[in-house]
């Protein structure tokens, strides 16, 4: 929570991690991003964060937003070439819905990225 996160224009069904291929495309812009920002340095570490509604139990929903993450992380990597080292995933279940927590609002059904290079440097540093 320390960096800035973006939200992703990419809201998934229930149950589902799957990307649709007009999904896959919208990948493009951050992709482009993150690139851009690799090529400048190297080290540059991005997370990519998988989020779910609070429709199930919380262990699944955490299974469900690993799931979600990581299918990102592979179509950023294999439509767009982010190398995979510079990417790591994490699911954060419904721990932050961006809605209701009683429904199912799709929007809470998401994917974020996090340029988190700035809180690596600092352990690294210590």
């Amino acid at each position: 929570e320390y960096m800035p996160r973006i939200d992703l224009d990419i809201n998934f069904a229930t149950g589902s991690w799957q990307l649709s291929p007009s999904q896959v495309d919208e990948l493009s812009v951050i992709a482009q991003g993150i690139n851009r920002a690799i090529d400048s340095n190297p080290s540059e570490v991005f997370l990519v964060e998988g989020h779910t509604d609070a429709v199930g139990s919380q262990d699944d929903n955490l299974s469900l937003s690993d799931r979600r993450a990581e299918a990102v992380a592979v179509a950023l990597t294999e439509e767009f070439d982010v190398p995979p080292e510079n990417l790591f995933t994490q699911g954060d279940g419904e721990e932050y819905l961006k809605s209701d927590p009683g429904g199912a609002p799709r929007e809470s059904r998401r994917v974020a990225v996090r340029r988190i290079t700035p809180l690596i440097d600092k352990v690294a540093t210590r």
